[in-house]
């Protein structure tokens, strides 16, 4: 009967030191697990390193807010304002990576592991707003964690009441990339994608609405980094 025991015993050790390394192949740092991460989701710089990284909202089968009335999908519209908040502040010197280039998908925890595989200063989630009220419209920003966030998205806050319309204050939110990012980090809500004068805006066919936003997001980090 002992030796009975001690073979089950010498069997159940065997089963437990089989099954422990399997617990140990993680991501390192939870990587985008429990936040929508995709692949890629330990974050890789697609420039190598960068000061500034921005992250386009939303991509692929997410569109994020959308106004059927004037065909807009968030998703298209935070990519455009991107690239040229990019495009202004690579003119003042800055490196500047994007968390996506087109319409591809990425898990929330993902976006923070980019920035920082880049290194970067600062980290600015861009998104736009929506509502079943077509008439809504403010402007508003997020922090993630209080004393790595809150400064600088009180900064960003400041900076987009350049765009001339109601401005709903700084809010917390509990929002994978930016809790995974190490960096000073603020989401962005500019305006209501679903406000019928901002869709008028977005769609004239000049780009001015976006490039507006764009100015405002750059001021807000230049404010920061430059300080």
């Amino acid at each position: 009967m002992m030796k009975m025991w001690r073979i089950v015993v010498l069997v159940m050790l065997l089963i437990a030191g089989s099954v422990a390394p399997v617990a140990a192949q993680g991501k390192p740092g939870g990587g985008g697990g429990g936040n929508g991460g995709g692949p890629g989701s330990g974050g890789t710089c697609p420039t190598g390193t960068a000061d500034v990284v921005l992250d386009p909202g939303h991509g692929d089968g997410d569109p994020g807010a959308v106004n059927s009335e004037y065909d807009l999908l968030e998703k298209n519209v935070n990519l455009d304002i991107a690239y040229q908040t990019m495009a202004i502040l690579e003119s003042h010197g800055y490196i500047v990576a994007l968390t996506r280039y087109g319409d591809t998908a990425l898990g929330n925890s993902e976006r923070g592991a980019i920035a920082n595989a880049c290194g970067a200063s600062v980290f600015v989630e861009i998104h736009l707003n929506g509502s079943t009220d077509p008439s809504v419209n403010f402007t508003s920003n997020f922090y993630g964690k209080k004393n790595k966030d809150l400064a600088f998205s009180q900064t960003m806050n400041g900076a987009l009441s350049s765009l001339d319309i109601p401005n709903n204050g700084v809010g917390q939110f509990a929002n994978g990339g930016l809790l995974h990012a190490d960096m000073p980090s603020t989401l962005v809500e500019a305006v209501f994608l679903t406000n019928s004068g901002e869709a008028e805006l977005l769609t004239d066919g000049t780009g001015s609405r976006q490039g507006q936003i764009a100015q405002a997001i750059a001021n807000g980090v230049l404010a920061q980094v430059v300080g």
